[in-house]
């Protein structure tokens, strides 16, 4: 990590509330540097999937996560979360986002039943949006009660919180053991 991450993704990791044994996915995850921020306090079986609709943004995260990738602590995929299927190869301890809109902007298309489906019992989705203090996250919309009624929409999922006491808005969720 050479160098300093942006605010907000130095803001998030922290609400991650990581063991470091976690298999996590991060959803939009060009250009990678939450993976660089998360990939050192990993150990044991931790893990980190990156996903990206982007090719370039694939490129992008493996040049500045080649080591993680090397060392079997990073795996990257170009997919896009609206294609992910239900029928997972693996589940997840924790899946992320940071300002990923889809789940505001096209709540149908955001596969939050797939999402579901990739979470282990007891699993974590945390979505995080903006980019510090007035920053207009959401362009003035209640992003946070857009996000979280498209979480409790998917009966799989319960405890949908939202968070917006701090400079990046939270919105969680778990999935049921």
């Amino acid at each position: 990590m050479s160098e300093r991450p942006p605010a907000h993704i130095a803001r998030l990791i922290p609400r991650l509330e990581l063991t470091g044994t976690e298999r996590i996915l991060e959803l939009g995850a060009a250009p990678g540097v939450a993976v660089a921020e998360i990939g050192p306090l990993l150990s044991g079986d931790g893990h980190v999937t990156a996903l990206d609709r982007s090719a370039t943004g694939v490129r992008r995260i493996r040049e500045r996560n080649q080591a993680l990738v090397d060392a079997g602590r990073v795996t990257v995929v170009e997919q896009d979360l609206t294609t992910l299927s239900a029928t997972p190869p693996q589940r997840f301890d924790l899946i992320f986002a940071s300002n990923v809109n889809v789940f505001w902007t096209h709540p149908r298309k955001a596969n939050v039943d797939a999402l579901a489906a990739l979470l282990a019992p007891g699993g974590r989705l945390r979505l995080f949006y903006g980019y510090g203090p007035d920053d207009g996250a959401g362009s003035g919309r209640d992003t946070g009660s857009l996000v979280a009624a498209t979480l409790r929409a998917c009966a799989a999922l319960t405890a949908v919180t939202i968070d917006g006491g701090s400079a990046t808005l939270q919105v969680s969720a778990e999935k049921a053991d």
